[in-house]
């Protein structure tokens, strides 16, 4: 470590100076100061306490809501992926079952487990890039079905290391969004779903696929929508309607193919995407008087997010 490492116990996987473009999928964005891979939730629980309150922290998952700055991050990040990413069945009879996952894993990964045991009600997930945890602060869903409409209970960890364990009704998941308070983190999930057929679900699975591929411009780098939809309407219609299907600054654009996806054609840079995603909410509001509120994440060096 060529500085003062920021803990008084050091992590067991803790790195230096890490590029976080290659952890997001807008493939975009500077170094991180520092990068923690906690081993398992004891060093989590451990880690927490420690850290200081001069230090930003950034919670990664799958980074698929994620602007990182040119600049990078001046903080330190948490990537539950590499070691908290295990997907248990916790019940199972002639109803449904009960199965268990960490934040880290992987949604996709989670609706194939889901489905090989016959349990229905995560075929939403499947098309869904991103972690468990970040699904949950987002309450992410697509094609009628949500992260709300699974969840049994959710294990979330507090600022001093304690894990509690919450009926999901206390997360109070509404579109896009939950209310886990600052400073916690998600530890794991718990989805209680109806037995289902394996292959009717798989086919399921494969219709929302082909639906995905068919209208979003999944051969670029992107962080998904960009905007949420407005109560009356969707983003993309107002995109559209402000005549910026296209828009294009550099290798950061609108895409042609779907309006509420912004793309990485190559070497977009962060400036470049926040100054597509500011023309873009700019030309909404004078055209249609509709504020579009963002439903990705635009990280400051400071660990500020901007809305």
């Amino acid at each position: 470590m060529g500085s003062h490492v920021p803990f008084s116990e050091n992590p067991t996987h803790l790195f230096e100076n890490v590029p976080l473009a290659p952890l997001t999928t807008w493939q975009i964005g500077g170094n991180a100061r520092w990068l923690v891979r906690p081993r398992d939730v004891d060093e989590l629980s451990r880690l927490l306490p420690q850290w200081p309150d001069s230090l930003p922290r950034l919670i990664l998952g799958g980074g698929s809501n994620l602007l990182v700055h040119d600049r990078g991050f001046e903080g330190g990040v948490i990537d539950l992926t590499h070691h908290l990413n295990s997907i248990t069945l916790i019940q199972q009879d002639s109803q449904g079952g009960t199965i268990r996952a960490e934040a880290g894993a992987p949604t996709r990964k989670t609706a194939h487990f889901a489905r090989k045991l016959g349990l229905d009600g995560l075929s939403f997930m499947a098309g869904i890039p991103g972690s468990i945890g970040g699904a949950l602060k987002m309450n992410a869903g697509a094609y009628g079905g949500d992260m709300a409409s699974a969840l049994k209970h959710v294990e979330v960890m507090s600022p001093d290391g304690t894990i509690h364990c919450w009926q999901a009704e206390r997360l109070k998941l509404a579109y896009r969004s939950s209310q886990l308070p600052d400073g916690w983190l998600f530890i794991a999930a718990r989805f209680g779903l109806p037995c289902g057929d394996g292959e009717t679900i798989r086919q399921k699975m494969r219709q929302n696929n082909a639906k995905r591929c068919a209208a979003q411009p999944l051969e670029h780098p992107s962080a998904g929508s960009v905007f949420r939809n407005p109560a009356d309407g969707a983003a993309w219609k107002l995109i559209d309607a402000a005549g910026m299907r296209g828009y294009r600054i550099g290798d950061a654009q609108v895409s042609p193919k779907h309006s509420n996806f912004f793309v990485n054609l190559g070497q977009a840079t962060s400036a470049q995407m926040r100054q597509v995603i500011e023309d873009v909410r700019g030309a909404v509001k004078q055209q249609s008087g509709v504020e579009l509120t963002l439903e990705v994440a635009v990280l400051e060096p400071d660990g500020q997010r901007l809305l």
